[in-house]
């Protein structure tokens, strides 16, 4: 190496400039890490060079033609061929054409393992007529719903509660005293009949309430590709019939947050949620010590909010176990002491509280092993709202829906 190479090489190191050739690289999620790193954090898998990154041959198959696709929110061209080289790793792939449903897929590229999609757009004409008219905007009575939900919020009183759990994983130990100013939670989960009314504004207004780090034009429309969440698909940008009271699901973390901001509102932090669904008295449970399955939904499918009035928290927040489980603000940490807000980049954001599809380990109001990408769609997650203030009331909006709540005070901090 020349003196003047070396010159320069100090010079980078000493503005904390890492020479390219000097990075390693996750082959899953793509983020790049200085050469002393020798498996990624997130995912665990083991690094490679920046410069020797795994690519594959991906064939794209696309009807109709005219159809624009795009890799990883990024425009890769037109239909109807479309031949790729792209790192190995998760993809997410979106194609969309006027009078046509927009196409998702998520896939994974190996190397040296060329790979052939076939995307085929459903023309919007085809959609039956019964399910048409189940996709028409929502009549009075649904405006109505999602309005008196979005003001049924419950407070949780400032104070110092104890959070965790000495009984459950690692990862929940150990109690920790947390202090609060105070807040109000929505009661209950966001619902498809409150997430249509958001999707209707934002489709006029643009994407104002988005997170700086969410996707140019990410379409916020709960969509799956995959045959078992179909059902819970909204076509035609509507949801599913006979689902207006049921939490919205497949939802990923920046749809959340963008709903929240549209609303006025933020994703409850983590702290936050346990408080709400335990009143920091060290319940496993938001109704006491014993799991029933009477009290919260575990069962096959999501069901309508506020089904299980019994299992109410103290502060009368309903569905805290069971049903969906529900997106937070906050990134994961081994240590819940050491959480920080999820900035929408790095790190995975926690999700709470149990679905449908747990069993009473998984609904337990501690447990906060359930983390993922902020990508993620699942029929089992949803998420609800936190305000700093209370809900502003019109009309004879009530601002907390009457539901039964135990006779039991929250436990605070001595």
């Amino acid at each position: 190496m020349t003196r003047t190479c070396c010159l320069l090489l100090i010079l980078a190191c000493w503005m904390g400039v890492v020479p390219a050739w000097a990075l390693k690289e996750c082959p899953a999620c793509k983020k790049t890490f200085d050469d002393g790193v020798n498996f990624c954090p997130f995912d665990g898998k083991t690094l490679q060079a920046a410069s020797e990154t795994t690519h594959g041959l991906v064939e794209i198959l696309v009807s109709p033609a005219e159809a624009t696709v795009a890799i990883d929110g990024l425009p890769r061209g037109k239909g109807p061929r479309l031949q790729l080289d792209l790192p190995a790793g998760e993809h997410r792939l979106e194609a969309s054409s006027g009078g046509f449903f927009p196409f998702r897929l998520s896939f994974s590229v190996v190397q040296g393992q060329p790979l052939k999609l076939s995307v085929e757009l459903t023309p919007q004409a085809a959609v039956p007529a019964a399910e048409a008219a189940s996709q028409a905007p929502a009549p009075a009575a649904e405006e109505a719903l999602a309005e008196r939900l979005d003001k049924a919020m419950a407070e949780v009183k400032p104070g110092t509660y104890l959070l965790g759990s000495e009984r459950g994983n690692h990862d929940e130990r150990p109690l920790r005293k947390v202090k609060t100013p105070g807040f109000w939670i929505d009661i209950h989960e966001v619902t498809c009949a409150q997430y249509q009314r958001f999707l209707d504004d934002i489709r006029k207004v643009g994407h104002a309430h988005c997170h700086p780090a969410e996707p140019p034009n990410k379409d916020h429309t709960p969509f799956h590709t995959y045959s078992w969440a179909l059902r819970f698909s909204w076509l035609g940008g509507r949801p599913p019939a006979k689902m207006e009271d049921c939490p919205v699901v497949l939802v990923d973390w920046f749809d959340a947050y963008a709903y929240a901001a549209w609303a006025g509102k933020r994703l409850p932090t983590e702290d936050e949620w346990e408080m709400a669904a335990g009143g920091g008295g060290g319940l496993d449970y938001p109704w006491g010590n014993n799991f029933s399955a009477e009290l919260c939904n575990v069962g096959d499918y999501p069901v309508r909010v506020g089904a299980y009035p019994g299992g109410a928290s103290h502060w009368g927040v309903l569905d805290m176990a069971g049903n969906v489980a529900e997106w937070t603000s906050t990134a994961y940490e081994a240590d819940a002491r050491d959480g920080k807000p999820f900035k929408g980049r790095y790190g995975q954001p926690i999700i709470r509280g149990g679905s449908w599809d747990d069993e009473s380990k998984g609904c337990r109001i501690s447990a906060r092993d359930v983390h993922r990408s902020p990508y993620y769609r699942s029929t089992t997650v949803g998420f609800r709202c936190v305000s700093d203030t209370a809900p502003v009331l019109t009309g004879n909006t009530p601002a907390v829906l009457p539901t039964p709540q135990p006779s039991s005070a929250p436990a605070k901090a001595p």
